[in-house]
């Protein structure tokens, strides 16, 4: 009777297990393979994390309580792996028909050397195996190395502020033969770049007689101090034995984001220098509240605007720290304060940052930002498009007498140029106008600097670098003096480096006593100059010719047309034009806007202009340049 039962116990639990093994599954159970993720090299016994998602292609929802796993395959029902057959689902879940699931799960690596099969599918238990199975991996098993290690968690912050100071942690499991001890020289070191002191340490030792041996893993808990300028930096480390090698996995990067630390801009008003808030209303509010003659220092930073910025009394706006400095913000190991204009920023007005009829405004390292390439698409960008360049514009100081603009940069207007300037006696120096516009598309243009009629201003020593439209601009300015600005277009074509203008105008265009002299215009062996300098407004329209002005000693490489004089000078005001220096010839023929044209060196048009050359000889053609935009 024993006898009898045994037999009918072996005799049941070979049908469970035929049911389970069955090939033919119950109809309403369907899997197909989506993914999988698991290392194809492993050292003996190493342990690791992998993962296996399956859809539900049937129209049973797969449970715990209804018996649905993942099973081992290739052989069927091995425990290589895990020492078990089958990975489960939670209590409770449910994966319904066209969903899928991750199982998650971790392995072991045989003792002994060799490859061996990875594959899985999903089983109905009792009832039958169903689906796909997952692509067979081929694992390799090796013996392990002397030096290795294996990622295993960190604790990362994923933004700090600017100087803060936090813990953080990285653990790493020593998968190799060595020990590592803190006399053995095993330390975790910086990566990205390799050996970098960006969070204030490059190594992070063991304890003093702490000894890690193969699968032990050490927890490093250390403190980073965050970077003192806002930005994004990278978080990442390794193991090393100082003097012999780096060895092991990498800890995963963390692009940490550093924010600015709050500042006080004036009493009572305390901002985040963001660049994503708009800050225009605290610093008008700070500008309102500084008495007139005074100074307002804005903390380096990056301030947001979206709300114009406007003087209108006598003030200093300066960057903290850099009253007196002589290099402007471009310069190495300098920082000033940005404003940047926001996406948002779409007003009418001429600038996100403006003076108006005033007198003794100085703007003093400054960065203006028009921030071009996050407001295209915008309406900003639409009415430039439109032609309603004002729209466009990074600042403008008008009618503002005794003003000045140093040590500044103007950079990335959206259109119409980085600085319109008007005002008798004003000074412009040191500064540089970067990357306004853009030439390519059709209104989108930009110069860097634009000057109406200022007399008595000086504008020296700027650097103009890849503008759009003319890079420097004047449209009158009786006693002017224009003096060692480098213009250079790398990058884009411009329509002229340095031009005199009156911008269509009848008597704007007055250079009576103006002298324009040291300036460098390197157009680049892309001719990327339409015109080196352009002296008068004909080539533009045919308006009243410009008055006066001292051309001389400038220098003009490898433009289209090296120099242009049409519409420039009177029998009562000739322009004075001598001693200037233009290589890299002229192709004799290039293509601009008004299409192709004959071209040279030097051209004066006679019939529309009347120049004092004092004495120069340099040959000069006289084509006729009208209305080539």
């Amino acid at each position: 009777m024993i006898r009898s039962r045994s037999r009918l116990f072996i005799f049941l639990g070979a049908l469970l297990f035929g049911l389970a093994a069955s090939p033919s599954a119950h109809a309403a159970d369907g899997a197909s393979f989506v993914s999988q993720s698991m290392q194809s090299t492993l050292t003996t016994g190493e342990t690791r994390s992998v993962s296996v998602t399956m859809q539900n292609t049937g129209t049973t929802p797969w449970t715990e309580a209804g018996g649905y796993k993942l099973g081992t395959q290739n052989p069927q029902d091995n425990i290589l792996w895990m020492g078990a057959t089958r990975v489960y689902l939670n209590p409770g879940e449910v994966v319904a028909p066209g969903a899928s699931r991750t199982f998650t799960f971790d392995i072991t690596a045989p003792t002994s050397v060799g490859t061996y099969n990875f594959q899985w599918r999903m089983v109905h238990e009792g009832v039958a195996w169903f689906g796909a199975f997952t692509p067979n991996v081929v694992i390799t098993v090796t013996a392990p190395a002397p030096y290795n290690s294996q990622f295993v968690s960190q604790t990362v912050p994923a933004t700090l502020t600017a100087g803060q100071t936090a813990s953080v942690s990285v653990s790493m499991k020593n998968t190799g033969t060595n020990v590592w001890t803190a006399a053995g020289n095993y330390r975790l070191g910086s990566q990205n770049p390799q050996d970098n002191g960006t969070w204030g340490l490059g190594r992070v030792d063991l304890a003093p007689g702490e000894s890690i041996g193969r699968s032990g893993q050490k927890t490093f808990t250390f403190n980073i101090t965050a970077p003192a300028t806002a930005g994004t930096y990278n978080f990442q480390w390794k193991m090393l034995q100082e003097g012999q090698t780096w060895f092991g996995e990498l800890s995963p990067n963390v692009a940490i984001s550093v924010a600015p630390p709050s500042v006080t801009l004036c009493p009572g008003i305390v901002v985040t220098p963001d660049g994503t808030t708009d800050l225009g209303p605290a610093i008008q509010y700070c500008i309102n509240a500084t008495v007139s003659g005074g100074t307002l220092e804005l903390p380096a930073g990056t301030y947001g605007i979206a709300t114009q910025v406007l003087i209108n009394k006598p003030l200093t706006l300066r960057t903290q720290g850099l009253a007196g400095v002589s290099a402007n913000c471009e310069a190495p190991g300098l920082t000033c304060a940005v404003l940047k204009a926001l996406p948002t920023f779409n007003a009418n007005v001429g600038g996100f940052l403006a003076v108006e009829s005033t007198h003794d405004v100085a703007i003093d390292h400054l960065v203006l930002d028009g921030n071009r390439a996050a407001r295209l698409g915008t309406t900003a960008a639409s009415q430039c498009a439109g032609g309603n360049n004002r729209y466009g514009f990074n600042s403008r100081m008008s009618d503002c007498t005794f003003c000045r603009f140093t040590h500044s940069v103007s950079r990335n207007a959206l259109c119409g140029t980085g600085l319109e300037f008007r005002g008798n006696d004003g000074t412009l120096i040191h500064n540089v106008f970067r990357s306004n516009g853009q030439n390519a598309t059709s209104n989108m243009w930009a110069d860097g600097l634009t000057i109406h009629f200022s007399d008595g201003v000086t504008v020296s020593d700027n650097v103009f670098v890849d503008n759009s439209d003319v890079a420097l601009i004047l449209g009158g300015g009786r006693n002017a003096v224009v003096t060692n600005n480098a213009i250079s277009q790398p990058g884009q074509v411009v329509f002229a480096g340095l031009m005199l203008d009156n911008f269509n105008g009848g008597t704007s265009g007055d250079f009576t006593g103006a002298v324009v002299t040291g300036n460098t215009i390197d157009c680049t062996a892309a001719r990327n100059c339409h015109f080196g300098i352009n002296l008068g407004p004909h080539a533009w329209y045919r308006s009243t010719p410009i008055l006066g002005g001292d051309v001389h000693g400038n220098t003009v490489f490898a433009g289209r047309q090296g120099i242009n004089v049409d519409g420039a000078g009177t029998a009562a005001a000739p322009l004075i034009l001598y001693g200037n220096t233009v290589s890299g010839s002229a192709p004799g023929s290039a293509s601009f806007l008004c299409g192709s044209h004959s071209t040279s060196n030097l051209n004066i048009n006679p019939a529309d202009s009347v120049v004092n050359r004092n004495g120069d000889t340099t040959p000069m053609t006289a084509f006729v340049w009208h209305d080539c935009p």
